[in-house]
Formats: structure tokens, sequence, C-alpha cells
């Protein structure tokens, strides 16, 4: 079997729960959008998740549980029950669609339809339907399952759901809390359910290889931790590069690198992880030119900060080294660090450098002041951070990411 569908929990995750749950071996096609465009002419309706199963496409999420649960025996065949099922999953359909509008960076609705869609969910529309979840749920005999004593196509897709909270931090700010507080017995249900699924999430671990130190992978960090991402710091000693440069897990020969295992992922180039990273979780704006262009701005005027102290450690005669370290911290920082200043003096929120929430920008802002404007070897930084009140003020608000 394969399933098709995006790089992401979407509407696939309750297919591919219930493929793991039944033990079925299925390849996880996961496109990336630039991908996407160009496939999307050869799927029936254009749109995803796509399951093939023997050579024959199918579509509809829905058809698609539908197919596999009387497939592999996951839903009843008493029409009450079935009635039960189905109730349960058109009515976190309701919710999930209500958030994805609300709350996902593909969402169609701008700025003020999203912020009015999200309202409306968790005054209106979530009370309504997660309230009737959780009394359908109180009144099953163990509420364990929704519907009887073992899994349905019904806790497959509200499980699915629950994943797409816990997986983006959008999301989990929005919902997470709200339903751990006002529906206990469905936040219960669903963390108990979750743990008949770690052997498939623990299934590929995040490993960060760096050396000891902040440097480039420092903003990989602080991106992996705000985001909740469990992830493996490894932490090469200088003395001990040279005997691991030449394995198979570093492309390039080259840190920082980030490999998920045992599914084979492998990322290298900073700028590449954090794109990839970013746009996978919402923090790059990929369908805004003008946001994306802001985030993409700070980006790389720090990364020429960050580049330009590395010079430093070329093998440079030291005459030549003196002259142009005092160029940069005497010349080009000022440049620099004024232009963002300025920048910061437009910016909407005091909280975030671009639009209103996270971006990899954030991110590298955070990770190349503490790997870089920190450090005991740049010492020249000390004497021209003072002169831009803004720049130290957001990363004192941030330093603890």
């Amino acid at each position: 079997m394969k399933l098709y569908y995006f790089d992401a929990a979407g509407r696939a995750e309750a297919i591919r729960l219930m493929l793991f749950h039944a033990g079925v071996k299925f390849e996880d096609v996961r496109f990336q959008r630039e991908e996407w465009i160009k496939q999307k002419p050869t799927f029936e309706l254009q749109q995803l998740p796509v399951l093939e199963d023997h050579g024959k496409r199918m579509c509809q999420s829905y058809a698609i549980m539908e197919y596999l649960g009387a497939k592999f025996g996951y839903l009843p065949k008493k029409y009450c029950a079935l009635y039960k099922v189905i109730f349960a999953m058109n009515t976190a359909e309701d919710v999930f669609i209500k958030a994805y509008l609300a709350l996902a960076p593909t969402s169609p609705l701008d700025a003020e339809g999203k912020k009015a869609t999200l309202e409306k969910l968790l005054a209106v529309d979530g009370p309504i339907f997660l309230g009737a979840l959780e009394k359908k749920l109180k009144e099953n005999c163990t509420q364990d399952f929704f519907v009887g004593k073992k899994y349905t196509i019904a806790d497959f897709y509200m499980l699915g759901f629950y994943a797409n909270i816990l997986n983006n931090p959008e999301w989990k700010a929005a919902l997470y809390e709200r339903i751990k507080t006002k529906y206990p017995i469905l936040f219960a249900y669903a963390e108990k359910r979750m743990k008949d699924f770690n052997p498939y999430y623990k299934k590929c671990q995040t490993k960060l290889y760096y050396f000891d130190m902040p440097g480039r992978a420092e903003m990989i960090r602080v991106m992996l931790r705000h985001m909740g991402m469990p992830f493996e710091d490894i932490k090469i000693k200088q003395e001990d590069w040279p005997k691991e440069k030449p394995s198979d897990k570093f492309e390039l020969q080259q840190l920082p690198v980030v490999i998920c295992e045992p599914c084979g992922v492998k990322l290298c180039q900073t700028d590449a992880i954090m794109h990839r990273i970013g746009a996978r979780y919402g923090y790059l704006p990929m369908n805004k030119p003008e946001k994306l262009y802001n985030v993409l701005w700070w980006c790389t005027t720090w990364k020429d900060v960050m580049e330009g102290c590395a010079r430093f450690f070329a093998p440079i005669p030291a005459e030549k080294k003196k002259t142009m370290r005092a160029d940069f911290f005497e010349k080009t920082i000022p440049v620099i660090f004024q232009a963002m200043e300025n920048r910061m003096k437009l910016a909407k929120s005091a909280d975030f450098l671009v639009g209103s929430k996270y971006t990899i920008a954030d991110f590298y802002f955070i990770g190349v002041w503490r790997g870089f404007v920190t450090s005991p070897m740049f010492t020249e930084f000390a004497g021209v951070i003072s002169k831009y009140p803004l720049l130290g003020a957001y990363y004192a608000k941030h330093s603890k990411l």
C-alpha cells in the first residue's frame, strides 16, 4: 500500500494510525508543496490524501477510512453502532475544519477572518461539537473507545485530529489546555489512547549533530525546542571531528546535520534545514510573499553577521586579520545593527520580528545573538550592543527560548 499526502499530519494522520494499528506495512509518500504542484494533475480529484492498494488509487479521506475499516475490522456491522461511529467522525470533522480555517498556515482566510473563526470556535462551535463528543464518550460503557470496547474508525479519526493539535504549535496553543480543562473525559481518552501509538511516533527519532557550542546550530535548537519536538543534541568534540567527518551521515562533511532515524531523512545546510522544518510547522509564511521577504531579510542579514564572525577563524595572516576584524566591527556591524534597529521600530509587534507570531527570523535572531554576539570570542560586540536598545531588549525578552 501507498499513502500519498503532504509532509504533515492533516487529514492523513487518522489513516496512518489505522494502518499502523492494523499492522499493515505501507509507503508513507509525503509531498512538499512545490512537488505537489507538479504531481497534482495526475491524481483523480487533484487533492490528497490518496491511498493506493494493489495498484488502485482511492481518494476522499472518509471513503478511504471506511474502506480500510471494513477491510481490517474497524467498521461495525450493527446499524446502531455504525451510526455512532459516523456521528463521532462527522462531529469531529466539524471542529477539524474550523480549526484548520482558524489556525493553519494554508488557510484561505486572512488574519481578520482567522481571528473571527477562532473566536467563534472557542466560544460557540467548540462547546456545541466538543461538548457533544464528550457526552457520547461518557455514555459509552468503558470510555476507553468511542463505540463499544475496541477500536473503530471513529477512534482513529479522533486521534488523528488530536495529533494535529499536538504537532502544530498554533493548534496546541489554542486548543490543548481548553480541551484539558473543559472536556476532561475527552482529554483523558485521547491521552490514554495516544500511548498505544508511542511506537509509531517514536519510530522516527530526530538527532542534531554539531560541535559543543551554540554556533550555526543554535537557531535549529531554538526552533525544535519551541515546537516541542524531542531531539537528541549530539555534540561532537573538535578533536573527534576529523574521524567522524568522512561518515555517510555527513553528506557535505560539515555540520550542522539533522538526521531522522530510522526513516533515513538527512538534512544539512543551516538555511535549508530551517526552511524545511519552518515550512512544515508554520514558521515560514510561504503563501505570503511580502512577509516571506521580510522573514528572509532578517535571516540573511543575521547570516551576514555569522559569516563575518566565522571569517576570523580562517588561516589569514595576523596583521590582515586584525585589519579585517577592526573594519568589520567598526564599519560593517554598525550599518547592519542600525538597519535592524530601524526595522524593529517599524514592526507591528515588539514580540516578533515579522507579523504576530514566531517565524524562523526570530530563531535566527536568538541563535546568532547567543552563538556569536554574546560569545567571549567576539568581545567587540560589547561596545556596540548598548547603542541599539531595541535589539538588546528583544533578545532579553526571548533569551530563555
